[in-house]
């Protein structure tokens, strides 16, 4: 198993709590987002936390940025064992709303910097012999929401990359998994980081999708987690 790992979307949120897992482990990292002051700010937490960092600050909506992000993690890591695929944003309007640039936005981090990000990975997967592949979905990936049309069909659309993904790359030891999360305390669709008072008291933590994703990037070789679905404990 190769300690190395690319992680998009890590200057907060889910992807924070995945780059602190990966550094409490001692894997080396390459954390990929827009906002370079708060990827600074993230990549001191993971080297106090044991890990060693890389940072690229990127917008990956932007075509050939997925190719530099790639490039840079080999250039400074040597080699990626895991992709995290975790950017991602939201925006939620009743049908008559919907604008197409939330449309086009959301397809474009959602499902084509996914894809951008994986078709720049696949060949240096196959020259090493394989990696791990994992794509940070949701819940509504499997079940639509109301006002949700544009960001639930996004994250049904990543599933089917996913599951198309499997079954092309497999051959070449190349593992594809999605991990769907309900209700997690960050500040997605302009919440506040940390939810208020009362989420405290039933939603998860980013914590809990990276234990998630670690368990996949450290599974044994003969194993092939595809899905993880995560619920929140109290659904009443």
């Amino acid at each position: 198993m190769t300690k190395t790992a690319l992680i998009t979307g890590a200057s907060s949120g889910i992807g924070r709590g995945i780059a602190h897992k990966f550094g409490e482990e001692g894997w080396e990292v390459t954390l990929v987002a827009r906002r370079k002051e708060n990827l600074e700010n993230v990549a001191n937490e993971v080297k106090e936390a044991g890990g060693k960092v890389h940072i690229f600050a990127t917008d990956l909506t932007v075509e050939g940025n997925p190719d530099k992000a790639v490039k840079y993690a080999i250039e400074k890591m040597g080699k990626i064992g895991t992709l995290v695929n975790n950017a991602g944003m939201g925006r939620f309007e009743m049908v008559p709303d919907i604008k197409d640039e939330s449309y086009q936005e959301q397809f474009q981090l959602n499902v084509w910097a996914c894809m951008a990000m994986v078709r720049s990975a696949v060949p240096h997967f196959k020259k090493n012999g394989g990696g791990q592949i994992v794509n940070i979905g949701s819940i509504v990936g499997y079940l639509g929401i109301s006002k949700g049309s544009i960001y639930s069909s996004t994250k049904w659309a990543l599933r089917g990359l996913n599951e198309s993904w499997r079954e092309e790359l497999y051959p070449d030891n190349i593992k594809v998994c999605y991990i769907g999360p309900g209700f997690v305390l960050t500040e997605f669709n302009g919440r506040k980081e940390g939810g208020t008072p009362e989420e405290q008291e039933w939603a998860m933590v980013p914590g809990d999708v990276a234990h998630a994703v670690y368990c996949v990037a450290t599974q044994g070789p003969n194993s092939d987690i595809k899905e993880i679905s995560i619920q929140v404990l109290d659904r009443s």
